[in-house]
């Protein structure tokens, strides 16, 4: 019987920094995008925190990518590789469009949505502001078997060149989306639930040709320090956008932009190879893969406790630092304690 291959810490811990990131994101950015807070204190910590943040989905998709385009993750096919993730995702996909569907029905005002409007909120994917990913991450997983064929089939070298020619195509696409926006025209690219799945094909890619090369720890701390630098450069455009109209256009603020994408790449490669082959005390590893497994739980559910708290909790309040704070707090506890709870019951656990 051949050896089973150590759990790889590194992508864990990546995984559950990142879902922290994601609450971090919805709730502090309740107060970075107030513009009537704009200028204050509490208003720059907000926004520091939310656009620190802001490599987390891509950081995301490209665990997907380093764990689903690996050889092992086909061995039964295009067929068993299908099956084994719409059993995965599917049912959830289902079951929370249904949950927020109902939620936003009772929990915000002016809401009320029915018929072909229900139905246009879900395919352009507005419905609430983090179920897009389930249609993202479902487009890639149709692709994955012939694209990680492709991968394997040409050699470490082919496979980084195409990765960075994808990723640098849709850099550009989103570049040309950002001059658009700021020379008033009206093209924009058309976000549904058919195409989520397109701008991210470059980080999917990405994530499983950067768990192949192998980085000496100098180029491991290089990438670490690169980072931080990115980080804070992306923090400061964001904060200065509305001086900043040609690095908008070059590198706008957002997922799909140059300085978020080698942000990303950056963390994830610094994490990947600083911490590869490290293995924690049993107590902490089965802890980090317990957090680990209930992030994908923690991101469906963590909305919900937001909304709930910002409609129910705390209604018709001016988001300040300490409140938008307060909400991250139990929102993230008590994601993590649902999904950790769902975990334990047969029938629950399907959808988290």
């Amino acid at each position: 019987m051949p050896l089973r291959k150590p759990r790889n810490y590194a992508l864990d811990l990546l995984r559950i920094v990142s879902i922290a990131g994601v609450v971090a994101i919805h709730a502090f950015g309740q107060l970075a995008g107030n513009e009537q807070a704009r200028g204050s204190g509490g208003w720059l910590a907000a926004a520091v925190i939310d656009i620190g943040f802001i490599w987390v989905v891509p950081v995301f998709v490209m665990i997907s990518g380093a764990l689903t385009l690996t050889p092992g993750a086909h061995l039964s096919g295009p067929a068993g590789f299908y099956r084994r993730r719409a059993v995965r995702l599917l049912p959830a996909l289902v079951v929370w469009h249904l949950v927020y569907i109902a939620a936003v029905q009772v929990l915000v005002p002016g809401r009320g949505l029915a018929g072909g409007q229900l139905l246009a909120e879900v395919f352009n994917t507005r419905l609430v502001p983090h179920l897009y990913f389930l249609w993202l991450i479902l487009g890639l997983y149709l692709v994955a078997p012939p694209l990680a064929r492709f991968l394997h089939s040409g050699g470490l070298r082919r496979a980084g060149l195409a990765t960075a020619a994808v990723q640098l195509l849709l850099l550009l696409v989103f570049a040309g989306q950002a001059w658009s926006i700021a020379s008033g025209g009206d093209w924009r690219f058309a976000w549904n639930a058919l195409t989520q799945w397109i701008p991210y094909l470059g980080y999917f890619m990405a994530g499983w040709v950067l768990t192949q090369v192998r980085l000496p720890d100098r180029a491991a701390a290089a990438a670490g320090a690169a980072a931080v630098v990115l980080s804070v450069f992306n923090i400061w455009h964001w904060i200065n956008r509305d001086q900043l109209a040609l690095l908008n256009i070059v590198t706008p603020s957002s997922y799909i932009g140059l300085g978020v994408a080698a942000a990303a790449a950056a963390i994830f490669a610094w994490a990947f190879h600083r911490l590869r082959g490290w293995q924690p005390g049993p107590r902490l590893g089965r802890g980090l893969a317990a957090l680990s497994n209930a992030s994908f739980g923690v991101f469906l559910c963590h909305y919900l406790i937001l909304l709930w708290l910002t409609v129910a909790v705390f209604p018709a309040q001016t988001p300040t630092f300490g409140l938008v704070a307060l909400k991250f707090v139990l929102a993230t506890a008590g994601s993590f304690a649902v999904s950790l709870a769902a975990a334990r019951i047969r029938w629950v656990r399907a959808v988290f």
